[in-house]
This record gives C-alpha cells, structure tokens and sequence, in this order.
C-alpha cells in the first residue's frame, strides 16, 4: 500500500492518497508521486519525510525537485541501536540532535553524541545527508519529526485485509477515513478557547507552554521590532516584524517560541495568537473539512470502468 499522510492544523494525521500495489519499485513510487501532484497541484511548497527508501527518493527528487525529502528519524535510531550498546542516554542525546532547531544547537548535540558512543560506530551516519534527518538543515516545517504517524485505520487495513479483494479494501478505507472526516468537520465546528477559538486546541497548548518556558527571560530591545533574550546561558536575537528567532523554532513550526513570546508580553494576548502561521488557525481547519472544499473519495458507482475489457491469459505451461 503507497499512502501520502500529513498533519492539519490540530497535528492530527490526515491521509491526502492512497493506492495499492504489488511491487516496491521506482517506477510505481514515481507513478504514485505524479498522481499525488495531480492531487496538490504544482504550485505547493511541500516537504516530504519518508522511510530510508532510494525508490522514495528517486521519485520525490524527479515530481518535486525544488521540495525538501527527510527520512524517518525512527529508522535511523534503530540502525544506532543496532550498531551501538543503546541505552537511555544515548536515545535521549539522539533525538536532542536530530531536533535540533539551529546549527550551533545540532553540532554541539553531534559532538556530545559522538563522545557517548565510539565514533568508529557512527561511520555509516556521514553517508546519510544531514538534511534528510535534522530539523535544522529541512528548509520546510518538519512535523512530529520522531515518527511517520499513519493514521491507525488504514495501518490496521494494511496488516490485516491481505487476503481481501482490492475493490473490498479500497471501500472499507474509504468509508473509515469519511467517517474520521465528517467527526473533524463537526469538531471543528465547535472548537473553543481563548478569543473565540482563534487557534486548534494543539496550538494553544504550545503557546501555553510556551508562555511557561518565557517565566525568567531577560529581555534588551535593540531597535524597532528586533530584541535580545537571555536566559541562563543562551541569548537568542528576535525579530517581530518578520517572525524570526535564532533558535529557529519560531519559523520552524509557525508558533512563537519562549523568546518571541517573552518580547511579545508588551502586547494583547490576542495580538500574540495573531503572529502564528495561519494554517494553525481554526478557520483554515473548518476550511480543509469542508465537504464543498474537499476532495472525497468516490465510492464504487463513480469509478472509471474501461469501455473495454482486458483479458488475462494464465502462464503457459511448458513440459
């Protein structure tokens, strides 16, 4: 099964395609990459994040040659576990590098990491890109970067329906992910919260947390939107007007981090969910479930059935 998953406004997992097939090879991921283009259009900033697949990579760097394609962090931590003597710390220091949002951040985490373990373990990382597994090297928003998160129907659909008829397969998909469809449509019918549900409930309990982290930042103002934040050991340069933080996690995720919410504080509340990415609104969510805006899967009675009929002849049998 070839599936194409992103995550809305509420980090929630939204399958966009799907298909299924027999074979794992270049040319079906380069078919099912230019029917997935046909779907988001030519014009879309996309970045992809994948298994450590060459048939993946062949096929996004031939559709999408100006977009950003990661591998799954998951898959290069079991290849350290498999190469290392793993153990907590370690774990812990891997994942603090992979998603590392600057490059002084990233190379300080690479080097603690190295000293943990022998270096002689870690040869085979420097054949991998730096920019297919840390976050601060992937130009595009790089979501959940611990795991590719498929939605659980259509996994369960795919270790447990081998043995169905594909139409059969293709129908229970279809009326599972509408159902998860209409459920987010009224959900976000009724979202709350502060100014009126303004933002998804998962991007308030970011800024909240946010908002926490900011408790103890010493703030200088340079000049105009540009301030300076200092806490413990670490000063971090902010610019307002173009939503920027040196950390990077601002322009990373769309959502102001602990040191633009420290020099925002001068302003409104509201004023601050106002400098979030607008895909993180509730009314961009509304927007995507909406049946007059979205594309749905058609059932059985709008499929295109070929005016004529192809006959399969079975293998001949040779004595």
């Amino acid at each position: 099964m070839y599936i194409a998953v992103a995550l809305d406004g509420n980090h929630q997992p939204l399958l966009i395609a799907f298909t299924l097939g027999t074979i794992n090879c270049d040319d079906s991921w380069l078919w099912f990459m230019r029917r997935l283009k046909e779907c988001l259009g030519d014009n879309t900033k996309v970045g992809f994040i994948s298994h450590m697949s060459d048939s993946i990579d062949f096929a996004v760097q031939r559709v999408y040659p100006d977009s950003d394609h990661g591998y799954c962090c998951k898959n290069i931590a079991e290849k350290i576990h498999a190469s290392t003597a793993w153990n907590t710390v370690v774990e812990q220091l891997f994942w603090k590098t992979c998603k590392a949002y600057n490059m002084s951040d990233f190379y300080a985490c690479l080097n603690n990491l190295q000293n943990q373990v022998n270096g002689n373990h870690l040869h085979w990382l420097d054949n991998i890109l730096i920019a297919k597994w840390v976050r601060a090297f992937f130009r595009r928003v790089r979501f959940n970067i611990k795991f590719i998160d498929i939605p659980d129907v259509v996994n369960w659909f795919r270790r447990n329906t081998h043995e169905f008829p594909i139409t059969t397969i293709i129908e229970m998909v279809h009326d599972s992910m509408q159902a998860v469809y209409l459920q987010r449509a009224a959900f976000g019918v009724h979202f709350t919260g502060d100014f009126h549900g303004l933002l998804t409930p998962y991007t308030l309990k970011v800024i909240h947390k946010r908002f926490m982290h900011s408790d103890g930042c010493r703030i200088r103002h340079i000049v105009s939107d540009k301030y300076e934040v200092s806490k413990y050991s670490t000063t971090e340069s902010v610019q307002l007007d173009r939503c920027i933080c040196s950390c990077g996690k601002w322009q990373k995720c769309g959502i102001p981090c602990e040191h633009a919410i420290a020099s925002l504080q001068r302003l409104e509340i509201a004023e601050i969910h106002r400098m979030v990415n607008l895909k993180l609104s509730t009314a961009v969510y509304r927007n995507g479930y909406q049946t007059e805006t979205g594309n749905p899967i058609p059932t059985r009675r709008h499929w295109e059935i070929p005016v004529e009929s192809v006959v399969v002849l079975p293998p001949r049998q040779f004595s």
